[in-house]
């Protein structure tokens, strides 16, 4: 074979591998993404190293360890204890709901006459246009006794109308009279004891 046709041949076979991987892509590098995982891995290990060199140090690391142990148990207790109060507290929200449904119309403790004489005091006064320093108020056993004098007859009968509707009143002893009228009797339920009067 001439020389010349042996270079040609030689050419040939130099560019055929050229053209036959010219569309394959170079093999990958390793990226930056690669890198920073692999410096996580190293920390990683580095820290779990230096954890495992101070635990496990033949002259302080028992003494470390059992602090770490106590502290974890003492952690964990914090948090049982936190769960088991929370869960008392929802247990008796609950309970509240329940009662308050099964018992939806549950009565309010009977006051004293005491406590019944300022109820009925704090309510009736609400009104400014009732004269509060012309109206004596007694209570005996839930009755209230009402003294004084009043201008109009129209506001005696307000007076005790409005007293008959607060909660914890069983009747009304109204002696409420006019100007130059005479005192009305009292009924007979005992003499009332004076729990609190208005000048």
């Amino acid at each position: 074979m001439p020389r010349w046709g042996r270079q040609a041949g030689r050419r040939r076979s130099a560019l055929v591998p050229r053209l036959l991987f010219a569309g394959e892509q170079r093999p990958p590098t390793r990226s930056r993404k690669s890198f920073g995982q692999l410096a996580t891995v190293a920390a990683s290990a580095l820290a779990a190293g230096v954890a495992l060199g101070f635990f496990l140090d033949p002259r302080s690391g028992t003494q470390r360890r059992h602090s770490l142990r106590d502290r974890v148990k003492a952690t964990l207790r914090r948090r049982v204890r936190g769960l088991e109060r929370q869960t008392r507290y929802e247990a008796g929200k609950v309970t509240g709901i329940t009662h308050r449904i099964a018992h939806p119309q549950h009565e309010p403790a009977e006051l004293d006459d005491i406590g019944l004489v300022h109820k009925v005091e704090s309510e009736l006064f609400r009104d400014r246009s009732i004269p509060k320093g012309r109206i004596s108020i007694n209570a005996d056993r839930g009755i209230i006794v009402l003294r004084g004098q009043l201008d109009d007859a129209q506001d005696i009968e307000r007076v005790e109308r409005e007293v008959r509707k607060v909660a914890g009143v069983r009747d009304v002893d109204n002696l409420l009279h006019l100007p130059g009228a005479p005192v009305p009797a009292s009924r007979p339920h005992g003499e009332p004891r004076a729990a609190n009067s208005a000048e």
